[in-house]
């Protein structure tokens, strides 16, 4: 059985993506490349908006015009999104020392399932409040709270937390499928060949 092609990632959703019916692999990887695009692309929005702050305000000695209102919206959905893709490459902070005592190969897989099922529940639990601050929002419509200068609604930034957290639940829940599906032997296999490739490539 071959190594994956992302050997440097630690996440079973990336590690056993060959795995996946192909269909649904293909389309995991769209709409990681959608997010990662989207996530570059506005990135560079916020350090050039505070640069035209700066400008505007120390140079033509002038206000940007409710700059505030339209970088907002702008960086719930860049934390949001980069969320999911935290939760995708599984990038969160991790604190967890099991890998230091053993080399148990069923324990260090259910090790990891158990903590993705812990993030999943509660991932799906922030995700139902996210849905029901959605539906006051809509209720409420067109009664909408906006923003004071350029009306833009809350509603485009509380529909990014929404969209982040169901990304996050849904990349844990195809994570927790693929554990599953290959069993502690090949999760054992592929976890010391990418920890191995880390380590070679570090001494290069």
């Amino acid at each position: 059985m071959g190594i994956p092609l992302y050997l440097g990632a630690r996440n079973p959703m990336i590690l056993f993506e060959d795995a996946l019916p192909p269909g649904l692999r293909g389309l995991v990887r769209l709409m990681i490349r959608i997010k990662t695009v989207l996530v570059v692309v506005s990135l560079p929005l916020l350090p050039i908006t505070f640069f035209g702050v700066v400008f505007f305000r120390y140079i033509l000695e002038r206000d940007l015009f409710a700059y505030e209102e339209w970088l907002l919206p702008i960086c719930f959905w860049i934390y949001f999104l980069g969320s999911a893709l935290g939760t995708y490459h599984d990038k969160q902070i991790n604190a967890d020392l099991l890998d230091a005592i053993t080399e148990n190969h069923t324990v260090l897989w259910l090790r990891k399932i158990a903590i993705t099922v812990i993030e999943l529940g509660i991932t799906l639990v922030v995700l139902y409040w996210a849905y029901l601050m959605l539906a006051n929002e809509i209720a409420d419509y067109p009664r909408w709270k906006t923003t004071i200068a350029l009306k833009i609604p809350f509603f485009i930034p509380r529909v990014a937390i929404f969209v982040g957290f169901f990304f996050m639940a849904f990349y844990s829940a195809l994570a927790i499928y693929l554990m599953l599906k290959v069993g502690p032997d090949r999760y054992a296999e592929t976890r010391d060949a990418t920890k191995q490739v880390n380590i070679d490539a570090g001494n290069t």
